[in-house]
């Protein structure tokens, strides 16, 4: 009896993730400062900076800066591990960013459709 006991003690611990933020990895993933380029996008809207990061709130907020548009602490929705955010750059556009084997992704959905965006970690700059 004491076997089985340990037996599935054993399971249930080996099968629990690790620390209570586990499922939330992904987000970990995401957060950071990012360089975004959209290449289709129309001049103008093609670089920004962006750093996504969590509130006190416990919610995740992005600060994106580009030629065209300056946005502070957008609140963006998680579902289905994504991050949407509807917003205006130019025109009103939902943005949906997510975390795909390791690598950052995101879409602009606007009126010339979906825009792919390609995510790539901003050089962190050294204090002296």
């Amino acid at each position: 009896m004491i076997k089985i006991c340990t037996l599935l003690a054993a399971v249930v611990l080996w099968s629990t993730p690790a620390g209570t933020n586990a499922g939330d990895d992904w987000k970990n993933k995401v957060k950071g400062k990012w360089e975004i380029a959209i290449p289709d996008a129309p001049e103008g809207y093609r670089q920004f900076i962006c750093e996504i990061k969590e509130n006190k709130e416990k919610i995740i907020v992005a600060d994106i800066k580009g030629e065209e548009i300056n946005i502070k602490e957008q609140k963006f929705t998680e579902k289905n591990r994504t991050l949407t955010a509807s917003f205006y750059a130019g025109e009103y556009v939902d943005v949906t960013i997510w975390e795909e084997k390791g690598v950052v992704k995101g879409t602009v959905d606007t009126s010339m459709g979906k825009l792919n965006c390609r995510f790539k970690k901003a050089a962190e700059k050294k204090e002296k």
